[in-house]
């Protein structure tokens, strides 16, 4: 298919189905010229959780530089490449697909990865935990913009942008309890809603959903790999010393290549450049970058489904990936995944986050402490005692929005013996 460098499509390109909100609440105000997208769009950016973005890991922690990147510049980066995507093609709103990479991640809990296992594990038998299911838990149920019902009061499209895993957690738990992708049984209603149109297969996603998905891989294996670089965590050097690990991984999965391999490690060659002015590497190390991200986004084909008629417009077409420059992808967010997670400073800091989740929320549910909910805001508190919300669940809501500097905090304020933790505002 030819592609249509252009706007993309406009709200009014889909059906009307698709751009109804969840409970009707949502008005246009007179004067008000945005779509229904763009209202969405601007609803999240405007919520407390987006913003939390900016105090969460993406790799590096709390202890790292300013100038790594985060939940909050990891999303807006995607943001951006979903829209290049989107533009390129033509088949997309880009408003949608930006809001389904500034979305993407506001489920996930402090300290990154770590503290998703460790929630993980807390929740196994409370009905799990998720950050693509949290994601869907805090648009519906958490963030609050109207008097009448919690949520965001979405469209259903924009809903659907973000539903990279349909599935019910007592289903994923069933079918694969070492990889659980799911959503919580709870969500099962607004998931029908949200895929009211979709074809009838778990695997098929809309194209902002496809698109957002690959621009976050995208995203995730360049610009963690620049951090990695900057950082020395990431050498030519080292290479080798993970490229077992890389390729057991991926030889499980049916993907390893040589030659992609040997791309790989000349991309690292070019990108540890030592010598010359250090503006000079800079700017050598930012355009190998730039064009590695477009030839993720070029290399990308845009396929009709020859059904499409039977389905609501989002459907109408899926996003093909090159499958060598798939292959590139994974093979980089392996390897600095491999080489980041491995060192000993990071792993040090990634399991004093699983202890501060853990701990948080042992005490907080401690079943000998009279007074639990008096540990928690006055917000929380309000769930359980006027909505009767699982105890569990709203503890893990707590923990899960936190960012990583409050969840110290309020670990150092309960646990520790420092007196001016005790009175510091959280």
């Amino acid at each position: 298919m030819t592609l249509v460098r252009g706007n993309g499509k406009s709200a009014s390109d889909y059906d009307k189905s698709e751009i109804e909100t969840i409970h009707g609440l949502t008005k246009k105000r007179p004067g008000d010229t945005r779509s229904w997208f763009q209202k969405d769009r601007d609803k999240l950016i405007h919520s407390s959780a987006f913003r939390r973005l900016q105090g969460k890991t993406q790799v590096f922690g709390w202890s790292s530089s300013d100038f790594f990147r985060t939940r909050l510049t990891h999303s807006i980066e995607a943001a951006q490449i979903a829209k290049g995507i989107a533009q390129d093609h033509g088949v997309a709103n880009l408003d949608l697909v930006e809001f389904a990479c500034l979305a993407h991640d506001i489920g996930h809990p402090p300290f990154g990865h770590a503290g998703e296992h460790e929630l993980q594990k807390l929740m196994k038998d409370h009905g799990g935990f998720e950050g693509n299911a949290q994601n869907l838990r805090i648009l519906n149920r958490i963030e609050i913009k109207f008097e009448e019902k919690p949520g965001l009061d979405l469209t259903r499209a924009s809903v659907d942008s973000i539903l990279k895993y349909p599935k019910r957690y007592s289903d994923a738990i069933q079918d694969d309890p070492s990889h659980l992708k799911f959503y919580y049984n709870d969500d099962d209603e607004l998931v029908q809603w949200a895929r009211k149109g979709a074809p009838d297969d778990p695997d098929a996603h809309s194209i902002e959903c496809e698109i957002m998905n690959w621009s976050d891989d995208v995203a995730y294996s360049t610009h963690d790999l620049e951090d990695g670089i900057k950082s020395g965590f990431i050498s030519y050097g080292k290479i080798d010393s993970v490229e077992d690990k890389v390729k057991k991984t991926l030889d499980a999965r049916n993907e390893w290549d040589n030659k992609i391999w040997e791309d790989v490690k000349n991309i690292i060659k070019e990108l540890s450049i030592s010598d010359g002015l250090s503006h000079t590497r800079k700017a050598k190390r930012t355009e190998r970058i730039a064009k590695l991200i477009s030839e993720f986004i070029t290399t990308t084909k845009i396929q009709q489904r020859r059904d499409y008629k039977k389905y609501a417009s989002r459907y109408r077409f899926t996003l093909e990936k090159n499958p060598r420059m798939k292959k590139k992808c994974e093979m980089l967010k392996q390897l600095v995944w491999k080489m980041i997670l491995s060192d000993e400073h990071v792993t040090t800091l990634e399991r004093k986050g699983q202890l501060i989740v853990r701990d948080l929320f042992k005490e907080l549910t401690n079943a000998n402490f009279d007074n639990n909910i008096g540990l928690l805001p006055k917000d929380f508190r309000e769930k359980i005692t006027t909505n009767d919300e699982d105890y569990d669940r709203v503890v893990c809501d707590y923990i899960a929005g936190m960012t990583d500097n409050y969840a110290i905090r309020l670990y150092s304020r309960m646990m520790e013996s420092d007196i001016h933790s005790v009175f510091e505002i959280l």
